[in-house]
């Protein structure tokens, strides 16, 4: 993947990606470096690895919505790798299908934990591999013994669920609070 795509990868991304990520048979990882480090590099060379493998064909990408159209043109740019936005107008304008449209789509988080978009992820087909970009935005905290769960992290549970493979990306995995970061883990395994 690495001589195909569009990039010069880092020795840090080839580490992460070939000696740690591909190594194992049901990938659940948290991908936690820092902003600028190139996980977005990592997740597309993760993505092109696995396609030239045989093992991938279905991909979701949940991002912030600020992210959205950047995932669709480093993927694109960088890894030839062609990624359509489900939004509104593509769930308004095909129902459930939206997701059946295209194997690879990129959704905006804010958007993605809506009840009509939940709904229909719900009962779309499986993913291959779902990466979900800013993934401490999935949060859940324990207030004495009652577990709050936020939107996102409902989610997140969703989506755990209908991946073989999930990547979790993020650069503040941790917010001080050994809880929290324990439920982020919990949608790994």
């Amino acid at each position: 993947a690495a001589s195909v795509a569009h990039i010069d990868p880092l020795p840090h991304q080839l580490e992460a990606v070939y000696h740690y990520m591909l190594r194992q048979p049901r990938l659940r990882f948290l991908l936690a470096d820092d902003p600028g480090a190139g996980k977005t590099i990592m997740a597309g060379l993760l993505i092109k690895e696995l396609k030239l493998r045989g093992a991938l064909t279905r991909v979701l990408v949940v991002a912030p919505a600020n992210l959205v159209n950047q995932w669709k043109r480093e993927m694109r740019d960088k890894f030839d790798e062609p990624f359509d936005i489900v939004d509104r107008g593509a769930l308004g304008a095909y129902g459930n299908r939206a997701w059946e449209l295209s194997e690879q789509c990129v959704v905006s988080i804010d958007f993605a934990w809506r009840a009509d978009a939940l709904e229909s992820l719900a009962v779309a087909k499986p993913w291959d591999l779902i990466i979900v970009d800013e993934a401490h935005k999935m949060a859940a905290y324990r207030r004495g013994d009652k577990l709050e769960r936020t939107r996102r992290y409902r989610l997140g549970e969703l989506l755990t669920e209908r991946a073989e493979h999930l990547l979790l990306m993020t650069a503040t995995p941790h917010k001080g609070d050994p809880e929290n970061f324990r439920l982020l883990l919990q949608l790994l395994d």
